[in-house]
């Protein structure tokens, strides 16, 4: 048992060295629109709500779009290190997972802007399991402008994350040939997790402005965040914040 534990400790090693290697610019592609967009963006939230106003302050305190937005950074890191180990369809999934998380979140926040947090966990807790409140109704339902735009951007991107045929034929492929590894490097399928990233980030930010109006002003004015949307061609965002592509 020890034995096997570590071979699938080797295995692993040998799959990231070889990420490193074969999908570099793929993989810097990831970490580079983080280290850019998500900082800039949390850089004028920040600003936002660290006590510069105090009639705005609180609010994010018992927001449940708020959590996501903090829980977006360790779940950003947890999608990286998943396609630097070849483990692309545990990706998508950390990408699905805070798409749809974002709009339970929205759909909540706006129906109960004055409830206390804990109380709006417990009304997460009743509704994350039922069908009728899965992302693309949610979306239906919420009163905000361009709805169309977003459920258009929204299943195109569930078309991505959506499980591929590759990686099946990869493990029979892998099994064939006895390859004793516990995955397969495909730059391909790192570049899919890069634009999935993209697109739920461009979805997130508009999400985010939806409730956090009060942030547009000053993201406006951060020239950084302003190109950002720009050069990641961020649709929504630029709708929510009227700059021009």
């Amino acid at each position: 048992m020890l034995r096997e534990k570590y071979e699938i400790e080797k295995g692993f090693a040998k799959i990231a060295k070889e990420s490193n290697e074969k999908c570099a610019n793929e993989l810097e592609r990831i970490g580079k629109f983080f280290c850019e967009t998500v900082t800039h963006f949390s850089d004028c939230v920040d600003e936002c709500y660290v006590g510069k106003n105090k009639d705005i302050s609180g609010k994010h305190l018992h927001s449940l779009v708020y959590i996501c937005y903090l829980e977006s950074w360790r779940v950003f890191g947890h999608t990286l290190f998943l396609a630097l180990n070849g483990l692309y369809r545990n990706a998508f999934d950390n990408v699905r997972h805070l798409l749809e998380s974002v709009v339970q979140a929205l759909y909540i926040d706006l129906r109960h802007p004055k409830t206390k947090l804990a109380t709006k966990i417990e009304i997460l807790k009743e509704v994350e399991d039922k069908t009728e409140y899965h992302a693309i109704r949610l979306i239906g339902e919420l009163r905000i402008e361009h709805k169309d735009l977003l459920q258009s951007e929204y299943k195109k991107l569930s078309k991505i994350i959506h499980p591929s045929h590759k990686q099946v034929v990869a493990t029979i492929t892998d099994i064939n040939k006895k390859r004793g590894i516990p995955a397969t490097v495909d730059c391909e399928e790192v570049e899919r997790i890069y634009e999935a990233l993209v697109t739920m980030y461009d979805i997130f930010f508009f999400l985010f402005l939806n409730y956090f109006t009060e942030v547009r002003q000053t993201l406006t004015k951060g020239a950084d965040f302003v190109n950002d949307i720009k050069n990641y061609k961020l649709y929504l965002t630029s709708k929510a914040l009227k700059v021009e592509l």
